[in-house]
């Protein structure tokens, strides 16, 4: 096999440089994907940036260059020798959470917990935004008859999605406030919606991000450039407050704005990357009974799942293509916030 095309990194802030790259060969456990989509993920657009917040993405064990793309769809192209279970030409997601395999956590299935780090695709591994991609385990890969285009994103975007929903503990009728409506949020959305049976409030600065929550039959949407959340939620709630509330931005701002309209007893789900450092006024957690959580990603159970719902079609999957050569203006637009649900570069 010849070498691969890919988009390389060569420092945060760059543009992306077309390379050939030496293709690996697969060997013992490991298998060579051919990618057929790869998801553009807000953690992308920070590593490109070189920073979650004030953590520098080297502090994270990032290295340049690198390939990206850790939400990735593909074919079984080559196997190692000692692989079963999996045929070349079969249509795979690719689990990008990859942990040593040995902690509590990945034991139980819990690979993105790994007490010992995980080691993504596409992160702090060569990903997705290439010809092939290695995957050092069979079990990291999820067959599924569907779209691959559409499948794609469940790698990161879905289960992120599925897991973040999943924590606010969700029941026939609560209200949850989802902040952030792109390509996380509109799946949250349906999710909360289908799943679970909640009343959605849709909160972005987006108005095209707003009309795409409209049709997936959000029950009220918020612009904070137009309308103070706050004042918007009692009103909707009858000054009661929402039953919980998803961030996936994960600002200093929506932070608090999302704390302000927590109901006593609510819960905050925290996704986004977004960050800053935030002022916390602690009395108002007891004496509200607030509860806080972080959610990182989701296990490769929530792939297996997301997976089916997409195959089934009970979720879906707003998505923009691009081929490979286009991955600089793609990245020029999802920093101006003018990608409408999830971009996938097809190499």
């Amino acid at each position: 096999m010849s070498g691969l095309k890919a988009a390389v990194l060569r420092k945060p802030m760059d543009r992306f440089y077309i390379e050939d790259v030496e293709t690996p060969r697969p060997r013992g456990s490991e298998v060579l994907v051919r990618v057929r989509a790869s998801g553009v993920c807000h953690t992308d657009l920070h590593i490109w940036e070189g920073h979650y917040g004030p953590i520098r993405v080297e502090e994270r064990g990032i290295r340049f260059p690198l390939i990206m793309g850790h939400e990735i769809a593909g074919e079984v192209a080559e196997v190692g020798d000692q692989v079963e279970g999996v045929s070349k030409g079969e249509k795979v997601v690719v689990y990008p959470w990859i942990g040593d395999g040995m902690c509590k956590a990945c034991l139980t299935g819990n690979e993105n917990l790994c007490v010992r780090g995980t080691k993504p695709l596409g992160i702090l591994r060569p990903g997705g935004y290439a010809e092939y991609v290695l995957v050092p385990n069979p079990r990291y890969l999820v067959k599924t008859n569907a779209d691959l285009v559409k499948s794609a994103p469940m790698a990161c975007a879905g289960i992120t999605a599925y897991n973040a929903v999943k924590k606010a503990e969700l029941s026939p009728g609560d209200i949850v406030m989802i902040i952030g409506v792109g390509g996380l949020g509109h799946i949250a959305v349906q999710i909360a919606r289908r799943l679970y049976g909640a009343q959605v409030i849709a909160v972005d600065i987006r108005d095209e991000a707003l009309k795409l929550a409209e049709t997936l039959g959000v029950d009220h949407v918020i612009n904070p450039a137009k309308a103070d959340i706050q004042d918007e939620v009692k009103e909707l709630t009858s000054g009661v407050g929402v039953d919980a509330a998803i961030d996936f931005v994960g600002a200093a701002d929506t932070f608090s704005k999302a704390i302000s309209a927590l109901k006593r007893g609510g819960r905050l789900v925290v996704v986004g990357l977004g960050g800053d450092y935030t002022n916390l006024v602690l009395p108002l957690l007891p004496l509200r009974s607030i509860e806080i959580l972080g959610s990182y990603v989701g296990s490769l159970r929530d792939l297996v799942e997301m997976t089916r719902l997409i195959e089934k079609g009970i979720i879906s999957v707003e998505t923009e293509i691009r081929i490979l050569e286009e991955i600089d203006s793609v990245f020029e637009r999802f920093r101006k916030g003018l990608i409408r649900g999830r971009a996938i570069i097809t190499p």
